[in-house]
């Protein structure tokens, strides 16, 4: 993004690509159709995104320290048995 103007103390125009906006809000793939003039388009939502993803990384961090014992006898019970499991 860059800053072309600055409107008033906290509002600025600026020039952003495509391609920054999906990744910013997490919409690849044309998921973002293409913004028209007027479009107004919450920037807080990336925020939000990675937000959101750090805070679910962190807890199942903490869930996997707390069932350590429990997620590696599982995971050695596969390398053991293949993963194919009788249902």
């Amino acid at each position: 993004m860059k800053i072309i103007g600055k409107i008033n103390y906290r509002n600025y125009i600026c020039e952003v690509n495509h391609e920054e906006l999906e990744k910013f809000l997490n919409l690849y793939y044309n998921k973002l159709k293409e913004p028209m003039i007027g479009d107004v388009i919450d920037l807080s939502k990336g925020y939000n995104f990675y937000r959101d993803t750090k805070e679910a990384l962190q807890e199942t961090s903490i869930f996997i320290k707390a069932n350590k014992k429990v997620i590696d006898t599982i995971t050695d019970a596969f390398i053991i048995l293949g993963t194919k499991v009788d249902e």
